[in-house]
């Protein structure tokens, strides 16, 4: 599995554009619980990276049969687990929906964020088991369905430097437990510097999926495309990893990026 750490807006619109890309490249389906992100809105979003135009900017906006194909596209590759009954989300509540989703073919699933997720009722675990008891289930449900589950968790609050610079936060750096960052196969920050997304790879397990390092990227608000910017005015502020010298130490391809819409929904309810 993989887990993800950054700002909740950039680090959602890179999330998403990937589950497009991969829509699109290799016919993946996704099952997506954002509880964040209600599924009426995340489906709008989608459909607009999907197409690269708005649906609601005149300046760019979508024709009538764009945002069909865009809506169906989406229903083709996508389930959004929404929770209505207004109880409380378990990490079993949640493996018993994707479960179901499985039969349906997905090969990917996104749970965000982290912090949505209670312990179960009576449960007396430390915060530290909770989540390395969490992170284990999720393991052995990725390996056993053949599936690849991101886990989006937002890292304890991060000292800022004199100039307001902030480190950028990796998988020790999330409150609870050091389990974050021993079992994930695959570790990502998106950290914002200026108008820059950098992507930060802290870890993967595995030299055939990638490597540790940075790529920076540049997001166009009309098209909701990213492109790599390899070349960034650091002159306008100082960082305090030195992020222009790491730079041309470290390389991380990252695909292109791309968004869908409306999807079926699974309740918890």
């Amino acid at each position: 599995y993989e887990i993800s750490l950054g700002l909740v807006g950039s680090e959602m619109c890179i999330r998403d554009r990937l589950m497009i890309n991969l829509a699109e490249r290799e016919g993946w389906k996704f099952a997506v619980a954002s509880f964040e992100n209600p599924p009426d809105l995340h489906i709008c979003k989608m459909a607009e990276k999907r197409s690269k135009k708005s649906i609601f900017d005149e300046r760019n906006k979508m024709s009538k049969q764009e945002l069909q194909d865009s809506l169906k596209f989406v229903d083709d590759h996508f389930l959004f687990l929404e929770q209505k009954g207004g109880d409380l989300t378990t990490i079993d509540n949640i493996l018993d929906r994707l479960a179901q989703a499985c039969l349906r073919g997905i090969k990917g699933v996104v749970i965000d964020p982290y912090n949505y997720i209670v312990q179960d009722a009576g449960s007396d675990d430390n915060e530290h088991q909770f989540i390395n008891q969490l992170l284990t289930k999720l393991c052995s449900f990725a390996k056993a369905y053949q599936i690849h589950i991101w886990m989006v968790a937002h890292p304890a609050k991060m000292q800022t430097n004199t100039d307001g610079f902030t480190a950028v936060p990796k998988g020790m750096n999330i409150s609870g437990s050091a389990a974050w960052f021993a079992k994930a196969d695959l570790g990502v920050t998106v950290h914002r510097v200026g108008d820059i997304s950098e992507i930060h790879c802290w870890k993967c397990r595995f030299k055939w999926i990638g490597q540790v390092g940075m790529t920076r990227l540049k997001y166009d608000r009309q098209t909701g495309l990213y492109s790599e910017r390899n070349e960034v005015d650091y002159k306008s502020f100082k960082s305090i990893n030195n992020f222009h010298t790491m730079s041309k130490r470290f390389k991380l391809s990252l695909i292109h990026i791309s968004e869908p819409t409306r999807p079926r929904l699974i309740s918890y309810a």
